[in-house]
């Protein structure tokens, strides 16, 4: 575990305790009748333990490095500010290109951004899962979705 994890698990920690907060201005309800703040809350909830585990590892591990030491910004800042870009850029994109097409984009850019160098893996990876949602929610569930340029 290195700085970063305290980093991470601080921010994973406040975005947990927001998603608790938010969830209160809603009906929460119950096990049985769960209400619109429900899953929220139990997202909010899991989100903190599991920050907690990472916060705890990664302050052993900082306690155990020399106190000589001084913390870095992480060495894939650039993949940070792209993965960032391209996710606030792909809402904009729904309504005028459409479901499919903007999740094909949005996992082919991210793939081909960050780790995976393969553009055959990237592209069937990108297919198979704006692919497979749509045929889940919008066939199965008959949930709609934007149509965009394809217009089905």
């Amino acid at each position: 575990m290195k700085y970063t994890d305290l980093i991470s698990g601080m921010f994973w920690l406040s975005l947990g305790v927001l998603f608790s907060i938010w969830s209160t201005f809603y009906h929460i309800g119950s096990l049985t009748q769960p209400g619109p703040g429900f899953l929220p809350l139990i997202l909010g909830i899991l989100v903190i333990l599991f920050s907690l585990i990472i916060l705890g590892q990664g302050w052993k591990a900082y306690r155990a490095k020399e106190k000589g030491s001084s913390p870095s910004l992480p060495a894939g800042w650039k993949k940070i500010v792209y993965t960032t870009l391209i996710l606030l850029v792909s809402p904009f994109a729904f309504e005028p290109l459409g479901y499919l097409i903007t999740v094909f984009l949005l996992i082919a850019l991210l793939m081909l951004g960050t780790e995976l160098r393969s553009l055959k893996k990237a592209l069937l990876t990108a297919f198979l899962t704006a692919v497979g949602v749509y045929v889940v929610f919008v066939l199965l569930l008959e949930q709609p979705f934007p149509r965009g340029l394809l217009r089905f």
